[in-house]
Order: C-alpha cells, then sequence, then structure tokens
C-alpha cells in the first residue's frame, strides 16, 4: 500500500511537471515579441518622422516630457518632466504663453550619459532648425515662434522674397547672415529657455493643443541626446551655422538609422523593409519592462503574415479589416474590434478650380459635356451630391461595418463632433432631386453634367466611393456621368495641388487629438485640404471659418472651444463643405497569451501595434 501511495504521488507530481511543461510549449519565447505589420519606418529621427511605421518605433526608443495617461486622449502623466503642467499649480501662466517643465533627475540615456535640462531645450531647438519640407516641425514651430516654418520666420527678417535667394549654389550670402543668425538667437534660443533644472516654453501665442503636441507618441517632441546628436553630425548648436542643418535629404540626415533615447527599448538591428529589433533598456527610468526583446517584421504579403499567426511565429499581426473573418475563429486568437480611430475620409468637393489645361473638366462649360471650373461654388450642387451617397449602405457592406457616421470635419470624441440628427444628411434620391433641379437656375437638370471623380489607385475603399457616386448620380439624372479615376498617389497629389480635381476623396489621420488639427484643415483658408478649394471658398472662409478657428486656437475655456467646434460643424453641415463619409474603427489580432495591452487613438501604430513597455506574454 505504502508504495503505490508513493507511486500515485510521483504520478501526480509528474502530471503536474508535465502540465508546467505544456503551458510553457504554448507560449514560445517568452522574452521576445514578434509583431508582423507592412511597410517599415522611413526614418528613426524624431524630428524627420511623421509616418506612422517610423513614429511607433521612436515611441519604443525615446520619451518625451509627458505621456497620455493609458487610454486617454484628454489627461497625461509625466514622463522626463516631474509635473504635468496646470494653470493651478503654477507651471502654465494666466496668459498661457508660459509653460515650465521640472525635469527628472538621474534618467540615463541607452548610451549610458545622464539627461539634463540642456538635453530638453536642444532637442525642442534642433526641432525648429531641422524643419525638413513636408515634416511635422511646423507644430512646434508654429505655438513657439508664430510662423509656420522657419524658412518662412527667415524670409521675413531677410527682406527677401523666397528662402532660397539668400544662397548661391548652396552657400549663404554674407549680406543675410545678421538675419538668419537673429532666427536663432532672438527667435529660437527665446521660444526654449533653461532655468536651473527647469525648461521653460515661451510661446509667441496661446495654443491651446500645445502640451498634446509635447506628449509621447508626438515623435516630433521626443528627447535626444544633445552630445550625442552632434557626434553623430546633427546640428551643433550654434546660431551661425543652423542653416548648414536645415532640411537635410533623409538618408543624409545623420539620425536616420541611429538612436540614443531614454525610453524602455534600445535599437539592435534594423534592415529597411525586412525587420527592427529592439532590445530592452535595464536602466529605464520607469523600471526595466517585462520583454527583453520586440521584433518587428515587415511583410506586405497578407497570407505569410496569417500563417505567422496561427503557427504562433508572430504573437501581433496587422489585419486588413477586409480579412477579418479569416482570423476570427482562429485557435489561440484574440481579435479586439470597435477601437475607435481619430482618421476621417471625405469626398471634397471645391468651389473653384484651375481651368486651364484642365480635362477633368470636360468641356468646361455647362453644356452636358462638362462643368464649369466653379461648379461646386453653386450650394445646391454640394447638396444635391450630400444627399446622394448612400452612407450607412458604405459602412456596413464596403467596410464591414467598421466604421461611424461624422456630420462634419471633427471625428469622435473630440470637440465638434456631435449626435445631433439635424447635422447629418441621410441618403435621399428624391431630396437629392430637389437640389439638383435647383442648381445653376435649373440648367443643371436640363443639361446634365460630365467630370472626372478622383481616388487614389490601390485603395479599394476609395474606389468603391467613387463607384457609388457615379452609379447614384447617373440614377438620379441620366445625364449626370460622373467617371471614376484612379491615379497613383504622386499624381494624385499633383493635380490636387494644381487645384484641378472636381471631387476626390482622401482621409486626414490625426497628428494629435484635439480639434484644432482638423478645423483648419477642412475649413480654413490655409487648410492642407480647404487651402486648395478655389477663391470663393477662401473668400467664405475669410469672413465666417478663419475668425472661429483662430478664437477656438487661443481660448482656454473647454466649454468656449466646444461651442466654438460645434459652430464650425453647424456650417460645415449647412455650406456642405463635403461629403464627410466615415471615421474607420480599428481592429487588434493578437495570440491569447499576449497581456497588457490597450488602446490609444492618437498614438502612432496602435490600434495595430502596441506599448511593449506594458506588454508581457504568460
Amino acid at each position: 500500500m505504502k508504495s503505490k501511495k508513493i507511486l500515485s504521488i510521483f504520478l501526480a507530481l509528474f502530471l503536474i511537471a508535465g502540465m508546467g511543461t505544456i503551458v510553457s510549449a504554448q507560449v514560445p519565447n517568452p522574452d521576445r515579441i514578434v509583431y508582423a505589420e507592412i511597410g517599415g519606418p522611413e526614418t528613426l529621427d524624431p524630428h524627420w518622422c511623421y509616418d506612422t511605421a517610423s513614429g511607433e518605433v521612436i515611441f519604443e526608443i525615446y520619451d518625451n516630457l509627458i505621456a497620455y495617461d493609458k487610454e486617454s486622449i484628454e489627461d497625461f502623466v509625466p514622463m522626463i518632466s516631474t509635473e504635468v503642467p496646470t494653470a493651478e499649480n503654477g507651471l502654465i501662466s494666466e496668459d498661457g504663453l508660459t509653460y515650465t517643465f521640472p525635469i527628472r533627475e538621474g534618467v540615463k540615456f541607452h548610451n549610458g550619459a545622464v539627461l539634463t535640462p540642456e538635453d530638453v531645450a536642444y532637442s525642442f531647438k534642433r526641432g525648429m532648425i531641422f524643419d525638413r519640407a513636408g515634416g511635422p516641425s511646423w507644430m512646434i514651430i508654429e505655438p513657439l515662434l508664430g510662423y509656420e516654418s522657419i524658412e518662412e520666420l527667415a524670409v521675413g527678417l531677410a527682406g527677401v522674397e523666397n528662402y532660397s535667394d539668400m544662397f548661391d549654389d548652396g552657400e549663404l550670402l554674407p549680406e543675410y547672415k545678421d538675419a538668419m543668425v537673429k532666427v536663432c538667437t532672438d527667435y529660437v534660443d527665446k521660444a526654449v529657455a533653461v532655468d536651473g533644472n527647469k525648461v521653460i516654453f515661451n510661446l509667441a501665442q496661446a495654443y491651446s493643443p500645445f502640451m498634446k503636441i509635447l506628449s509621447h507618441g508626438a515623435g516630433w517632441s521626443a528627447i535626444i541626446n544633445k552630445a550625442w546628436s552632434i557626434e553623430q553630425g546633427a546640428w551643433d548648436g550654434k546660431a551661425d551655422t543652423w542653416w548648414e542643418y536645415h532640411d537635410p535629404q533623409n538618408e543624409e540626415d545623420p539620425l536616420y538609422s541611429v538612436t540614443c533615447g531614454t525610453g524602455p527599448f534600445k535599437l539592435v538591428r534594423w534592415v529597411p523593409e525586412e525587420t527592427l529589433m529592439l532590445e530592452r533598456f535595464d536602466d529605464h527610468w520607469r523600471g526595466p519592462a517585462k520583454l527583453k526583446e520586440v521584433v518587428f517584421q515587415y511583410i506586405n504579403e497578407w497570407t505569410t503574415r496569417k500563417l505567422m499567426l496561427q503557427r504562433g511565429d508572430a504573437d501581433i499581426i496587422y489585419v486588413p479589416v477586409t480579412n477579418m473573418n479569416e482570423v476570427e475563429e482562429m485557435e489561440g486568437v484574440e481579435v479586439i474590434k470597435g477601437l475607435p480611430t481619430l482618421i476621417n475620409v471625405v469626398t471634397n468637393m471645391p468651389w473653384e478650380l484651375n481651368a486651364e489645361g484642365n480635362a477633368n473638366l470636360g468641356s468646361g462649360k455647362l453644356d452636358g459635356e462638362g462643368i464649369p471650373a466653379n461648379f461646386f461654388s453653386d450650394i445646391h450642387v454640394r447638396r444635391g451630391f450630400s444627399y446622394l451617397f448612400p452612407y450607412d449602405t458604405f459602412i456596413e457592406k464596403t467596410a464591414q461595418g467598421q466604421g461611424i457616421r461624422n456630420p462634419g470635419p471633427f471625428p469622435k470624441p473630440l470637440q465638434g463632433y456631435t449626435e445631433d440628427p439635424e447635422l447629418y444628411y441621410q441618403f435621399d434620391i428624391e431630396k437629392a432631386k430637389e437640389e439638383f433641379k435647383l442648381a445653376w437656375d435649373g440648367e443643371l437638370w436640363e443639361k446634365g453634367c460630365k467630370f472626372n471623380i478622383f481616388y487614389n489607385e490601390g485603395n479599394d475603399v476609395r474606389k468603391a466611393v467613387c463607384d457609388m457616386l457615379s452609379t447614384y448620380a447617373k440614377i438620379v439624372n441620366p445625364k449626370f456621368e460622373l467617371t471614376p479615376v484612379g491615379v497613383q498617389w504622386s499624381s494624385y497629389l499633383k493635380q490636387f495641388l494644381a487645384e484641378q480635381l472636381p471631387m476626390f476623396t482622401i482621409g486626414w489621420l490625426a497628428d494629435y487629438a484635439d480639434a484644432y488639427n482638423w478645423a483648419p484643415t477642412y475649413l480654413g483658408t490655409n487648410g492642407t485640404y480647404s487651402g486648395f478649394y478655389g477663391k470663393p471658398y477662401l473668400d467664405f472662409a475669410k469672413e465666417n471659418t478663419d475668425p472661429l478657428i483662430e478664437k477656438a486656437l487661443k481660448s482656454v475655456d473647454p466649454q468656449e472651444q466646444k461651442a466654438i467646434y460645434e459652430e464650425l460643424t453647424r456650417i460645415a453641415h449647412e455650406q456642405a463643405v463635403s461629403l464627410y463619409l466615415y471615421q474607420p474603427i480599428g481592429i487588434h489580432v493578437q495570440r491569447d497569451w499576449v497581456k497588457g495591452w490597450y488602446h490609444n487613438s492618437v498614438i502612432s501604430g496602435l490600434p495595430e501595434g502596441a506599448d511593449f513597455y506594458y506588454i508581457y506574454k504568460e
């Protein structure tokens, strides 16, 4: 009996140990995460980065002064700063022009150097003078200097028409040196100052979204190591050399492929468009991350990513919405749906186009063979098309339910978004007919129209938008002929900038989580999109929307801002400025052994990726 009892105990212990072995075997490489996605980084330099693939890597390597509090896009927690500035704690001045950040002591960079307030100041100064074409530096320059670019400031001080006028064969002409030095000494240096263990930002104008521009996830506000950056060949910090480091070519940028941050992970290897590997930084000021390694695998082919997930070779993968059904029932896989994004997709209708050489207008007349350049300046045309789109069917069928409606430029949950049904156009063929019959004093309905409508080639969702508009236009009036045209992205942008696209579908992804990032874009005279709607719209915006946008920017009262942005939404609806199609909803797909994931709609790489500092496997 005794021997049987001993044998039973032995077998029980063996089974328990065996079960532990089996469970462990189900979680391969418990200290490593493999994330399979599409498209790799463009750069590893925070001041160049303006794409999500670069941003999600920079997020892991570099820290910022403050961070969002996990899922929140409104609440902040300290990071390199020991406090989050507020008016209540006295770190934001009453006029909203001075922000003070006490800097955390003992923070180490990946090379072992200890962070100082000078590193913080250098990071922002270098970002301002770097200001590469098409880059993110405008978000620092606009609040701190009051200009859209460092070149605009330099041109004003030098009294020339163009920035290039000050150079001959790449060399600064001597007569402009004093003005160029003043850019740094009188503006850049004064905008960011060090006072003991504090860094003080002196804004050129009150700027309500300033804290969001600084928060972790905004790579352009990441903190870099001054001495190390200079050693690599970045700006030497001197006022009389800054223009030599301004607007470099990507791969000639000395920080293009090297990093030295204070974040929880440091760079080990990067093979562009193939793989990127990070390893844990054990001296991270918050304490070491749970994972030892994070591996990004850049795999464009869907089937390969799917098989990696199924086999457990990848822990997290990017899944297009159109392939979501292929992973929903996959064993050992978790699919998290319904995740809000700060993206909206719209169809723009410029009020006046450039008619010169513009084949997209057909005959250029309202004669049934084309449209005039100011076709969309008639509000009844815009309202007619606003009623002509089947918004709900599009979201349900084309976007497979992964989207919501927006009444105007502002995505949910930002200020300006509303669920007021009076501010949503609904698909209604009869109302579309009524509007079209009123357009152009009845001429449009009688003669018809013919023109091209555009999407960027390869984007099936935007192609579907154009196809639907074309189909229903023909149904509402057989004389309405809209031809969907897909073009390469470079050509798409070229024609847009030349103001030659009659109708075009495009999206906007938030730079930061504030309504101001959207208001000028879609409604202002200098907007990324609305600035190209033609003179009739610019005249309208100058009188009706610009004053409201400026007032909201400088307001320090959230309730006042809310009321202003809601008024802008009403204007956008009443004027039918654009077709506000939908706000995509994201999904996140991971093996069910991945723990600690959270979603923040403004951080680069989320929801597909992760904040790997909090991730672990079990």
